[in-house]
């Protein structure tokens, strides 16, 4: 059966993620030991314990179809959003010149529908998150106040989001590329960070929280000479020193503002601090450092691992994470990069990845039971040439290939390997 929520904090167990399918004996009995109870979620249960949700079709909300009645704003949203995206697909044929011919898109699943939804809907609000951050970014440079109400809100709507589909969201964020580092890595963080909140079990407004300071965290670099932000070299111990005071800028510009949330702000002052007290401003070490700074200071990482940068290449989210693997215990704690790792996956959603037969294809939704066995559209036969009639796999169900062996995931490819752009299969 699976368990989807414990009566304490998932941090406090030995348990690598939230939710769990009990499938042993010493599952169950370490379970028992740690909690008084639990709620299981039979929908995501297998084998006998498995049983269908229950629709309430009495529900008032619901209209003739069965369908929930949404808000006018909400339907004027996504009628806006669509525009949105269909301007994104008009510029995309623009600036791509490497392209897969002849491949269809597909949309039919029930998954995707969700995410497509999902997408379509939170499309705008991501859209006035980064034209929020520019205006911020202006009236720093004319030394006037940041709307940080309206970032807030915004930052809140994200979160909702991240509550009903954090795979959308996340997906977003790939969608959402510009050639602006700044505003891509804050808008990433905020993600990232509200996607880890909520997998380990904080609460909304701690969700929240780390939204914005993933959000405003950097806004102090505006304050830092681009020559030095952009050295393709190692930095020399002058520079270093003129760039770690951002952190410092930034709270002196988010403390001008009356009342401005104290938790926010004591995750921006500690998020490069360290496990191993190697970080700054202050050197905290260990347990000395918050909970959520620690998370955000993960997040930071492995966003920025991501991303190209002047100075470095973007590398893969496999990749990423195995040198945040290799920083267990000493530039982080052990327990957050187990449980950061079970929430984000190897294979996060829009990863291009080879399988055992050969095939090359798309992660297209994640299983919340077995985060490295996802679903995945097929797009490239095992001779690399185009499927033309792809198919969806769910690695959790064990298909097999033409071997007869169970379908496995051997690597996570760069982006545009092989002349694929997985975002040509969202925007559709």
């Amino acid at each position: 059966m699976f368990v989807v929520d414990i009566d304490r904090p998932w941090t406090e167990t030995p348990f690598m993620m939230q939710g769990l399918l009990l499938e042993n004996v010493e599952q169950l009995r370490a379970l028992q030991h740690y909690c008084r109870s639990v709620t299981i979620d039979r929908s995501r249960s297998v084998g006998d314990q498995y049983s269908a949700k229950f629709i309430d079709k009495d529900d008032p909300r619901r209209g003739a179809d069965g369908a929930l009645r949404q808000h006018p704003d909400i339907i004027e949203s996504r009628i806006e959003a669509q525009r949105f995206l269909k301007v994104a697909r008009e510029f995309k044929g623009r600036i791509h010149t490497t392209r897969l011919p002849h491949v269809p898109r597909v949309r039919s699943e029930e998954g995707r529908s969700r995410i497509d939804s999902e997408l379509l809907y939170c499309a705008p609000i991501v859209d006035d998150v980064y034209r929020a951050l520019r205006e911020a970014r202006l009236a720093i440079d004319d030394d006037a106040a940041i709307d940080v109400a309206r970032l807030d809100g915004l930052v809140g709507e994200m979160a909702a989001g991240v509550q009903r589909n954090p795979d959308a969201l996340l997906w977003l964020t790939r969608l959402k590329r510009t050639d602006q580092y700044a505003y891509d890595h804050a808008v990433n963080v905020s993600v990232h960070g509200m996607v880890f909140a909520r997998f380990v079990g904080l609460s909304a407004n701690q969700v929240r929280q780390l939204g914005l300071a993933g959000l405003l965290q950097d806004i102090g670099k505006v304050q830092i000479d681009y020559e030095v932000l952009s050295k393709p070299g190692p930095l020399d111990e002058r520079e270093f020193e003129h760039v770690k005071a951002h952190v410092s800028n930034t709270l002196k510009l988010l403390q001008a503002h009356e009342g401005f949330d104290a938790e926010v702000l004591g995750i921006i002052a500690a998020h490069h601090e360290r496990f191993d007290g190697t970080g700054y401003p202050r050197g905290l070490a260990g347990m000395k450092i918050p909970l959520a700074a620690e998370m955000a200071g993960i997040v930071d990482t492995y966003c920025a691992m991501t991303r190209e940068r002047v100075y470095r290449e973007a590398v893969s989210s496999q990749r990423a994470m195995e040198t945040l693997n290799q920083l267990r215990n000493t530039l982080f704690r052990e327990t957050l990069i187990d449980q950061f790792l079970q929430c984000i996956g190897l294979y996060p959603i829009g990863t291009l990845v080879e399988l055992n037969s050969g095939e090359v294809g798309v992660v297209i939704q994640q299983n919340q039971v077995r985060r490295l066995q996802p679903r995945v559209l097929v797009l490239l036969a095992p001779d690399k040439s185009v499927e033309r009639f792809p198919r969806t796999l769910d690695l959790l169900m064990q298909p097999e290939t033409a071997d007869g062996a169970p379908y496995r995931i051997v690597q996570a490819l760069p982006l545009n390997a092989y002349g694929i752009d997985p975002n040509d299969f969202f925007l559709a």
